[in-house]
C-alpha cells in the first residue's frame, strides 16, 4: 500500500498518533477535575458525618473529688485523667496530670472547694488553666463551692469573696460552672460565665424514700431553706414548713423558734439543710423539735462539712442520723450526686 501524509482529520497511522498527542492536555484536564470533584464531595460527606457530633469529653478529678470524679467519668462515659498532688514542707502544692488531656475535647475539672478551702480553690483554679490550655473547651465542676456565703458585704469593708472568685475562674479559662446546691440565688449571680446549680433533693428524696418513717415532715432551720425543703417533700410526698433564725452577725451566735409550725408530735422530722459546718444551727433546731415530741430527727444535707466537734454536738442534741451527698468525702457522705452533675452539664453550661 502507498504511503500516506498525514491530512488533518484522517485516522491513519500518523494521523491516530497526532490526535492522541493533541487529545493528551485535555484528558489530563478531565481526570484532574474528576478528582477535584470527587475530594469536594467526600469533603462534604466528612463534614456532614461531624456537624452535631458530640465533643469528646475528659474528666480531670481534682485531689479533693476523685472518687465523685470517676463516677462522674463513668456516667458521661468519658475519659478520666487522674492528677497526682503534692505538698511541700512550706504549704505549696505541685500538681501532676497523670494523662495528656485531649487536644479536641471538652475538659471537665472536678474540684471541690471544702477545708482546707484555700488549697482546694487554688487547686480549682490552676487544674482549670492548665486544661483551658490543653484542651479545647474547660468546664469548672466545683460540687461543694466555698466561700458562696460571702455573697455581699454584710458589715462596712468586707470583701465579696464569691464575686472575686467568679471572676478568678473566668480568667483561669473556664467556660462554665457547676456546683450543687450552690447557697444562694446572690452567689449565683456573681458568675459572668453560665452557671448551674444542680439540686440535690431528688438524690437525698432516693435516699430516705427507701427509708421506713413514721409520719415524715420535711423542715428547714431557717426560712432561707424553705424552698430546698419544700422540694424534698415534693419529691417525697409529704409536707414541709420552715423554722425562723436569727444570727448575730459580729459573734455568730444564733436563736430559733418555730411560729405557725405544723405538729410534730410522734413524726419522723427530715432536718434539711444546704451545709451543715459546725452543727450549731441544726442542732439548735433539732432540740427545739425534740421538745415539741417528735419521734426522730434525721439530718439531711448536700455539703457534711462537719468541722470540729458537729458529730458529737448534734448527738447531743438529739439527732439520729446524718445524710449527706458526696460533694464532700466524709463518713456521711452516703448519696451519689454524679447523676445529678451529669445531667447540669448536659444543659451545656459555657
Amino acid at each position: 500500500m502507498a504511503h500516506t501524509d498525514h491530512i488533518p482529520g484522517r485516522r491513519g497511522p500518523r494521523g491516530l498518533r497526532d490526535s492522541l498527542a493533541r487529545r493528551g492536555p485535555q484528558r489530563r484536564s478531565r481526570r484532574a477535575r474528576h478528582r477535584r470533584h470527587i475530594a469536594r464531595r467526600w469533603r462534604g460527606v466528612r463534614a456532614r458525618r461531624t456537624v452535631g457530633a458530640p465533643r469528646p469529653r475528659a474528666v480531670i478529678g481534682g485531689p479533693s473529688s476523685e472518687g465523685l470524679a470517676r463516677r462522674l467519668a463513668r456516667r458521661l462515659r468519658a475519659q478520666y485523667v487522674g492528677v497526682t498532688a503534692r505538698a511541700f514542707s512550706d504549704g505549696e502544692s505541685r500538681l501532676s496530670l497523670r494523662r495528656a488531656i485531649p487536644r479536641d475535647s471538652t475538659a471537665i475539672v472536678v474540684e471541690s472547694t471544702h477545708p482546707p478551702v484555700d488549697t482546694n480553690l487554688v487547686h480549682a483554679l490552676t487544674l482549670v488553666s492548665a486544661a483551658a490550655s490543653a484542651a479545647r473547651r474547660a468546664v469548672a465542676v466545683i460540687p461543694y463551692l466555698g466561700y458562696a456565703r460571702q455573697d455581699r458585704a454584710f458589715l462596712s469593708g468586707e470583701v465579696v469573696t464569691i464575686r472575686e472568685i467568679a471572676r478568678l475562674l473566668a480568667g483561669a479559662g473556664a467556660a462554665g460552672l457547676v456546683s450543687v446546691d450552690i447557697h444562694s440565688e446572690a452567689a449565683r449571680a456573681h458568675f459572668a460565665i453560665p452557671a448551674v446549680s444542680a439540686p440535690a433533693a431528688p438524690a437525698l428524696a432516693a435516699h430516705f424514700a427507701s427509708m421506713r418513717m413514721r409520719d415524715r415532715i420535711v423542715v428547714s432551720p431557717d426560712a432561707g431553706g424553705a424552698q430546698r425543703a419544700a422540694l424534698l417533700a415534693r419529691e417525697l410526698g409529704c409536707e414541709s414548713f420552715a423554722l425562723q433564725k436569727r444570727r448575730d452577725r459580729r459573734t455568730g451566735a444564733t436563736s430559733v423558734t418555730a411560729r405557725g409550725a405544723p405538729a410534730v408530735s410522734g413524726r419522723d422530722v427530715i432536718l434539711v439543710d444546704d451545709m451543715i459546718s459546725t452543727g450549731g444551727s441544726i442542732s439548735d433546731a433539732a432540740a427545739l423539735l425534740r421538745s415539741r415530741g417528735c419521734a426522730r430527727v434525721h439530718a439531711a444535707c448536700t455539703h457534711a462539712l462537719l468541722v470540729g466537734d458537729a458529730r458529737r454536738r448534734m448527738r447531743r442534741a438529739g439527732i439520729s442520723s446524718i445524710v449527706a451527698t458526696n460533694t464532700v468525702p466524709g463518713p456521711a457522705a452516703a448519696v451519689d450526686v454524679s447523676g445529678e452533675i451529669a445531667a447540669a452539664l448536659g444543659a451545656r453550661p459555657g
